[in-house]
């Protein structure tokens, strides 16, 4: 057997933002060395200069992408990835996430931490892994890609960023700052709970090759049209096992036990980093093994994958009622969000996949903004990020206390917030499928999920504050609430125009 390399289809200028990402990562390392460049501050606007940079490209690729209608094909590099709008979508969103744990850096990692260079190495990394998980077109290429940024957030979630030094050792523990501790403790769980979840994910894989003779997903899509023995156990198996991997990324239940310790436990950036980066990564995968690869086996997959979808919704909010933390509180807000955005998979139609796209969009101002505040709020100890700093916030910092107010009413699905629309959209395609219990139930959920998003904003306007401490803030972390604050009404009010972009996006 010989290798055939194709070298016609090696388009470079559509990897073009991932490598100049990985250019970066490996300059904030070198400046890493010098003395001089070791600080927060030039690392961060090293790293923000090369996303900006990735992100504008992106833009400029989104037009060149082949779509559906002009019939060109969007493999390249010998099928193992995919050039389309797509991807190119998704790109945008992780670098948007991205900027917010880089500018974060006003406070992480401290000054005395010896891996401040590698904190915006990882970040970078992670970006990378994620754009090409969105572009693969070869399930070798996606576990490889999955690899690179989960074991890079393994890495982060650890890294003591807020008071370790980056050099702490197990036997240290009765020496340590609780926060030290929480995030050694997030990272030993994302590590073990990911690694059977990467396991798993790779023998579906295996057993989906067995099956098909083929790792391509689009290969995988044409066979089971044409050729029946293809629809065999050995798929059958593998196509559940490669979804409980992925299910465990974007915290579906029952695979979301590891989110709220890991969440609360991980350096605030690296939360709200996370919150939507892992969940439109895997979601970018998830779109395409169902909507490209296995849209014929619907009849098999779609009766447990709208099971999965509602109990995720109703566990994630009802969990949520009863955390006051707000990192954890948060974290089963995602968990619910999770199952909401599987909704358009099950629909299983380019309105589907559209309003997937669309939902992230908002999800990611929402989320983003409301980050952006805890961080700004964030204390010290076990309570630093309690629910209760958040009292008589509308009376110290009023602009401040609007704007998670506006988070929260998005979350929620409050008109005429972009939030109402993201799950709007996902409701209208499953109904046009069909699926008008599920819209049902996404409803009740959505119901019980008010009572933890109103607490918030009663504590703000309601409640006097306990505490007097200053609240730190950044012009970095000022201008993603102010941004975050404007996309949500803009959208809200004009949604129409991102879900065309959505649908001029759709995979093929």
């Amino acid at each position: 057997m010989t290798a055939s390399i194709n070298f016609e289809d090696m388009n470079w200028q559509a990897i073009a933002p991932e490598l100049i990402l990985v250019l970066t990562a490996f300059t904030v390392l070198l400046m890493g060395l010098l003395k001089t460049f070791n600080n927060n501050s030039y690392l961060s606007k090293a790293s923000s200069v090369g996303i900006l940079t990735a992100l504008v490209y992106t833009f400029y690729l989104w037009d060149l992408a082949p779509s559906i209608s002009d019939g060109t094909s969007p493999a390249m590099f010998s099928g193992s990835l995919l050039f389309d709008r797509f991807s190119q979508s998704f790109n945008i969103i992780f670098l948007l996430m991205s900027l917010f744990a880089v500018m974060a850096a006003v406070r992480y990692p401290k000054p005395n931490n010896e891996n401040k260079a590698e904190y915006f190495c990882l970040v970078l990394m992670t970006v990378v892994g994620m754009m090409f998980l969105a572009k693969s077109g070869n399930m070798i290429t996606a576990f490889i890609s999955l690899e690179i940024f989960s074991i890079s957030l393994y890495i982060l979630c650890g890294f003591s960023a807020k008071h370790g030094k980056g050099t702490e050792q197990p036997g240290d523990a009765q020496h340590l700052d609780w926060e030290t501790l929480a995030s050694q403790e997030s990272t030993v769980k994302y590590l073990l709970m990911g690694a059977f979840a990467s396991a798993i994910l790779v023998y579906g894989m295996a057993l989906m090759y067995a099956g098909t003779g083929t790792t391509e997903i689009r290969e995988i899509g044409r066979l089971l049209e044409t050729n029946p023995y293809t629809q065999n156990k050995l798929l059958y198996i593998g196509m559940g096992l490669m979804f409980c991997g992925l299910a465990f990324k974007v915290s579906l239940v029952p695979f979301h036990a590891w989110t709220p310790d890991v969440y609360q436990g991980a350096p605030t950036p690296i939360t709200g980093f996370m919150s939507v980066a892992t969940k439109a990564a895997a979601y970018s995968l998830i779109a395409r093994i169902f909507f490209i690869a296995l849209p014929s086996l619907e009849e098999i997959w779609m009766p447990f994958l709208f099971g999965i979808s509602v109990i995720t919704m109703l566990v994630g909010n009802t969990a949520a009622i009863f955390q006051n933390d707000v990192k954890r509180m948060l974290a089963y807000s995602g968990v619910a969000h999770a199952g909401y955005l599987l909704i358009g998979i099950v629909a299983n139609s380019q309105d589907g996949v559209a309003s997937i796209l669309f939902y992230l969009g908002v999800y990611l101002f929402m989320n983003i903004g409301a980050f952006a505040v805890v961080y700004m709020l964030e204390g010290e100890g076990e309570q630093s990020n309690s629910i209760n700093r958040f009292k008589g916030l509308a009376k110290r910092k009023p602009y401040l206390a609007a704007a998670m107010s506006l988070f929260m009413l998005s979350l929620a699905g409050f008109p005429p917030t972009a939030g109402f629309f993201g799950k709007l959209y996902v409701f209208v395609a499953a109904i046009k499928q069909g699926y008008v219990l599920i819209a049902i139930l996404a409803v009740v959920a959505s119901m019980i999920a008010v009572y933890f998003y109103l607490r918030v904003i009663a504590m703000m306007y309601f409640q006097e504050g306990e505490s007097e401490e200053a609240i730190q803030t950044s012009r970095g972390m000022t201008a993603i609430v102010a941004v975050s604050c404007v996309a949500i009404l803009t959208i809200g009010l004009f949604p129409s125009k991102l879900m065309q972009l959505a649908l001029a996006s759709i995979p093929f």
